[in-house]
């Protein structure tokens, strides 16, 4: 059995490194903050899953200073040297490293040298940790005198990596110091004193806590009875599987680097591209979802698909094209149709359809006959069709609708689609209601793209203030598209519960206008007309400005159009 710093000092060397199949690092700080609490208490924080094995596999090594934009480098074992691959446990491994060997988005790990009081509530933290500037640090222990005058529990804050690697008379130079301090305490010098033995303890002397397991430990590089590749597949894949540790898309990542190792590199730098000047959010999720589709598997997320080579070779085969139409489709939600937020069409599932009819068309189909794709995509943004039932709603209009050759996107059989699945049948203001925001921005020209000044963030508001309305109306009115705008929120929170007439004189006119809002109007007798009227201008000029009042349109979404229209 290994200490943990045994284990770091494997890590630190190269000895133990994260095979391709292995996600990012996900942990935040109040994660690696609680593990350690585990670990001074001497809880068992689990077994950590080892495969010792000389194939030559890609891998990349541990992070040491984390940052929330890291890229990863991957290398192959080409020179055949003994590595010990993690199977189980990165996170927790990654997170030790971190802590005792580099930093979290620039902050080092300090140990409170006096914490470990008891409490009645075994849940909460007993000995604390944390990531912080040096400087914030010896500002808080230069302050220690005064906060005990004060009453306070005393906290002296030490890098705990430096203080792992003191010598016992460094150590014992330490404890002198502290003890020195004005007004502590005997409980807290006794406490100082438990903790400096406690922590050398933990971290290298004991191995129950975070206790090891090698698969093929010690065996020869020649040994026919060692595991293969594919038997550390499917161990990994039965591991992660059996919980929520990963997602569907991450283990989907992960087996397609076994035959890909491209991937590993490919897929992340296509992220940081498509959303680098877009705030659609392109996630992994999505981009894998594009892939089964354009490459005929379906739109599930099913990774057993993934155990069967051919498979991973249609992706391959489809991969530059399906990006390329991934970036096409992008550039038509923004540029063509003026959305900038996924959360604005129900989620970014929407867009599968788009995706796979331009890699099917292997051309700008978007510019040929936008209008058609532009009423398709409001029509699924407003009904929020496939928000629900993704895997198998994508597919199934996928499968009857998008077809190969065809230069114009299937709008009539999208119409036809929504009325099937949500059981809309008709343009109104009902089904434009469905899909507030979307509504609201197209209606006040907002895109729904990233805001950088927090106070500009813009937020749905009430014109009439909800709290008055409601004392004499119904909420289902007060809370009416008609009675609902976009406003900043650095002027939705200051003002209060105004009279809309009061508040409203000093925004911007033409902001006002294109909201359709008279102050004239605002007369709190005649809300209900007020309401009702503005919703009936917002469902004319929205259906006007995204082509939903084409008549066609309305017959294909009523069910009334025969296959010869579709």
């Amino acid at each position: 059995m290994s200490s943990i710093f045994a284990l770091v000092n494997d890590i630190d060397t190269g000895e133990i490194v994260l095979p391709a199949i292995q996600r990012n690092f996900v942990w935040d700080t109040s994660r690696i903050e609680k593990l350690f609490d585990s670990l001074m208490r001497g809880y068992p924080v689990g077994i950590v899953l080892l495969w010792e094995t000389y194939e030559c596999i890609q891998y990349r090594n541990f992070t040491k200073n984390h940052r929330s934009d890291e890229q990863y480098i991957y290398a192959e074992n080409a020179d055949r040297k003994r590595l010990r691959y993690v199977l189980d446990g990165q996170q927790r491994l990654t997170s030790i490293n971190i802590a005792l060997n580099g930093s979290f988005q620039g902050k080092t790990f300090f140990f409170d040298l006096l914490s470990g009081s008891s409490s009645d509530d075994t849940s909460e933290e007993k000995y604390s940790f944390k990531f912080a500037d040096a400087k914030d640090i010896d500002a808080e222990n230069s302050a220690i005198s005064v906060s005990v005058q004060s009453g306070e529990s005393p906290c002296y804050w030490h890098s705990l990596p430096k203080l792992l690697k003191m010598t016992p008379i460094e150590t014992m130079k330490l404890k002198s110091e502290i003890q020195q301090i004005d007004l502590l305490s005997d409980d807290a010098k006794l406490k100082l004193e438990e903790n400096l033995f406690q922590i050398k303890y933990v971290f290298t002397e004991n191995s129950e806590c975070l206790k090891t397991q090698i698969i093929d430990a010690s065996l020869p590089a020649d040994y026919k009875g060692r595991k293969t590749i594919f038997d550390i597949l499917e161990i990994f894949v039965r591991i992660n599987s059996q919980g929520v540790r990963l997602s569907r898309s991450d283990l989907i990542i992960s087996m397609l680097r076994l035959y890909w190792p491209e991937i590993s590199t490919l897929l992340p730098d296509f992220l940081v591209e498509i959303n680098s000047g877009s705030d659609l959010k392109i996630d992994n999720d999505f981009v894998i979802r594009c892939l089964f589709s354009t490459s005929g598997i379906g739109t599930r997320l099913d990774f057993d698909l993934l155990r069967k080579k051919s498979n991973v070779d249609a992706i391959r085969s489809c991969y530059d094209g399906c990006l390329n139409a991934i970036r096409q489709t992008v550039d038509f939600v923004r540029i063509s149709c003026q959305i900038d937020s996924s959360r604005l069409i129900g989620g970014l599932n929407t867009l599968i359809p788009f995706v796979h009819f331009a890699f099917l068309n292997k051309a700008d189909v978007f510019s040929t006959d936008g209008s058609a794709a532009r009423k398709a995509l409001y029509i699924f943004a407003f009904s929020k069709v496939f928000t629900q039932h993704s895997d198998s709603r994508t597919g199934a209009f996928i499968r009857d609708f998008v077809n190969e050759g065809s230069v114009v996107f299937p709008v009539e059989g999208a119409a036809q689609f929504v009325n099937w699945k949500t059981g809309f049948n008709t343009i109104d203001s009902g089904l434009i209601s469905y899909n507030v925001e979307l509504a609201l921005s197209i209606l006040q020209q907002r895109s729904g793209g990233k805001v950088y000044f927090s106070k500009n963030l813009p937020e749905i508001d009430h014109i009439f203030p909800r709290s008055k309305m409601e004392e004499r109306y119904d909420s289902a009115l007060v809370n009416d598209i008609g009675n609902l705008w976009i406003l900043q929120q650095v002027a939705n929170r200051n003002k209060s519960a105004k009279d809309p007439r009061e508040f409203l004189s000093a925004v911007d006119k033409k902001l006002l206008k294109n909201a359709l809002i008279d102050i004239d109007l605002l007369d709190q007798r005649k809300f209900r007309s007020f309401v009702s009227e503005r919703r009936e201008k917002i469902f004319e000029i929205v259906s006007r400005m995204t082509e939903l009042d084409d008549p066609a349109l309305s017959t294909a979404l009523s069910g009334e159009a025969g296959e010869d229209e579709i």
